[in-house]
């Protein structure tokens, strides 16, 4: 199984991949338009569970992402607040990343916003359960939204800034 961005159950909901709070506000790296292959704490077990009642060993690949896809700017819209959003846009968070790989690799460190980690936080991806629901009859019970809901409404679930 590969689960998507699991949140829920004290696993915070924004992080990086979706907004960084800083200065009482909410950073995006980018438009705010990339999808987030999210999945809900809950669901994911169900889908543990129903990969272990079906006992599944021909080495299936599995993605378990929810149906429903949320942008960085719905999950803000849903979760974020009252805070400001910022969105620095793509080509200047690219440049930055490049610019911090030379100081950063002559003091022998690597950059933590890198060219090429960048380029795989910000990937536009599509993302596809659908051999979750044929293969294991996994649908998510609780869903994006109500999890989002959920962890909304329950104390320190959004990363500190």
């Amino acid at each position: 199984l590969r689960p998507g961005q699991i949140f829920g159950g004290g696993i915070p909901l924004i992080g990086g991949a979706v907004a960084i709070g800083t200065a009482g506000r909410w950073l995006v790296l980018g438009d705010g338009r990339l999808e987030l292959p999210l999945v809900y704490l809950d669901d994911l077990v169900d889908a543990i569970l129903a990969a272990v009642d079906r006992q599944l060993v021909g080495g299936q690949v599995i993605q378990v992402i929810d149906r429903e896809h949320l942008t960085q700017t719905d999950v803000l819209d849903l979760a974020g607040g009252d805070r400001k959003v910022v969105r620095v846009p793509r080509p200047l968070v690219f440049a930055l990343g490049k610019l911090s790989e030379l100081p950063l690799g002559l003091l022998g460190r690597r950059s933590p916003v890198a060219l090429y980690r960048l380029r795989s936080a910000l990937a536009r991806l599509t993302y596809d359960s659908d051999r979750a629901e044929d293969l294991l009859g996994w649908k998510p019970r609780v869903g994006v939204r109500e999890g989002i809901r959920r962890v909304t409404s329950a104390p320190a679930q959004t990363a500190p800034g």
